[in-house]
């Protein structure tokens, strides 16, 4: 019993799938010849109603044929021709027009309306109230909702008033030999079908305000579907961007000259650093990374790194200045340091560019110290070249008064001396301070 259970199953679960296939290779052939694709858009109302035409027709077709194949065979084996070949006439002209593919979607839904109206009028005129006529007036107006839209969908029902009045002359003045004489007087037809038109209205009324409020609520998914996909797209495009501005600032860290690292200001282990540094201070990067920022300062110039991380911690400002740093091989040498803080990994740092400034600082100490040799020569050489000074000008004030020749010639030799001996003593300046 288990092994049959077990073959049933297995031949119910084959038979779903080969249906199910079936079933999907028809679906999408009547789609293709109705001339609707499948869409995305789901704020578009009239795709969703040309959608639901279409899926009438996918389930009316074999329920139509299984229906009118049972009707022809009980018409041909009653003996009625006519009913047979209303029926085989309807179901061809029906199928021909809906597997046209030329023809719009718009044609075949007013043509399947007005096919199943005349289907219900002949149906009613020749079985009365025993065929499903009324049935088929009261359902096609019905679908109407769901297939067209606004107040088209009222046409119709004036179409069933117009059809019932016509009926009722008919009934009244026995212009048609119908069952209809002898299932409906005029009264009772007029109550009969009064009462459908106005189960017709009121779920037409109905109907129509739910599907009103669907679309409005499909429009504003699909406004919201479009906003999101907006935002969505947006949000992909700023990815990209800071995507691009992350590669490009990475790049330009890399790949920067000027040598750069990143530390973090809590451990001062190294987070990040760029080939410039490894170049300038010997280390490989492997190396670098296992570094403190304490390895790159001489021990006694730390406490200055120090004071400037506490001043950073309080402030939470970037800071500038000129340190001595020491390389792998533990020579020191200047360098001009500029920070801004940075959040790498979620680990705060501060980003470093150290530009070695060795050769400036020895250059302006040489000058320094050059004026001050300066300096200390002119201060030493003032006191000589005082004293003569003073006596030139001291003989040339005495000279002007005197009126002896004798006299005037005794100051000038003096003169001369002391004019001889300030040159000795510029000159000797001037030479000091080539020499210097």
């Amino acid at each position: 019993m288990y092994f049959l259970s077990q073959y049933n199953d297995c031949m119910i679960e084959d038979l779903q799938k080969i249906f199910g296939s079936w079933w999907l290779r028809y679906s999408v052939y009547i789609h293709n010849i109705m001339g609707i694709e499948i869409r995305y858009d789901e704020g578009d109302v009239r795709y969703w109603r040309e959608l639901s035409f279409v899926k009438i027709i996918v389930y009316l077709l074999p329920v139509s044929f299984l229906a009118m194949a049972a009707r022809i065979g009980f018409g041909l084996l009653e003996g009625h021709l006519l009913i047979t070949a209303f029926d085989l006439g309807f179901y061809v002209a029906l199928v021909s027009i809906i597997f046209q593919k030329k023809i719009s979607i718009a044609f075949k839904k007013v043509f399947v309306m007005i096919m199943f109206y005349l289907f219900a009028l002949v149906t009613l005129l020749i079985q009365g109230a025993e065929g499903p006529g009324l049935l088929y007036f009261t359902c096609t107006c019905t679908f109407t909702v769901f297939l067209f839209k606004g107040n088209k969908i009222y046409y119709f029902l004036l179409a069933n008033f117009i059809i019932f009045m016509t009926v009722e002359v008919i009934i009244y003045h026995s212009l048609i030999p119908t069952p209809l004489l002898k299932h409906f007087t005029p009264i009772s037809w007029l109550n009969h079908t009064s009462t459908l038109l106005l189960i017709n209205l009121v779920t037409l009324i109905l109907i129509q305000r739910i599907i009103r409020r669907l679309e409005k609520i499909i429009i504003r998914e699909s406004e919201l579907q479009g906003q999101l996909e907006d935002e969505g797209l947006e949000i992909a495009e700023l990815n990209n961007r800071l995507k691009e501005s992350e590669d490009y600032y990475r790049y330009l860290f890399a790949n920067n000259p000027s040598p750069m690292w990143v530390f973090d200001t809590a451990t001062l282990h190294f987070l990040q650093v760029n080939d410039a540094a490894l170049q300038l201070y010997g280390y490989t990067r492997e190396e670098f990374m296992q570094l403190t920022l304490e390895d790159l300062r001489p021990g006694a110039e730390m406490k200055q790194t120090l004071k400037m991380l506490s001043n950073y911690r309080k402030n939470q400002k970037s800071f500038k200045g000129n340190m001595v740093h020491q390389k792998k091989s533990k020579r020191t040498f200047h360098v001009e340091v500029r920070s801004n803080p940075i959040e790498v990994n979620g680990r705060t740092g501060l980003l470093v560019l150290a530009s070695d400034i060795t050769d400036r600082v020895k250059y302006i100490n040489s000058i320094e110290e050059q004026n001050n040799r300066l300096k200390h020569i002119a201060w030493i050489q003032s006191h000589k070249v005082r004293a003569p000074l003073a006596r030139v000008m001291s003989l040339s004030g005495l000279m002007t008064s005197l009126n002896n020749e004798e006299e005037k010639e005794e100051v000038l030799n003096y003169l001369i001396v002391s004019a001889d001996e300030l040159n000795e003593i510029i000159t000797g300046i001037i030479k000091q301070a080539e020499q210097e």
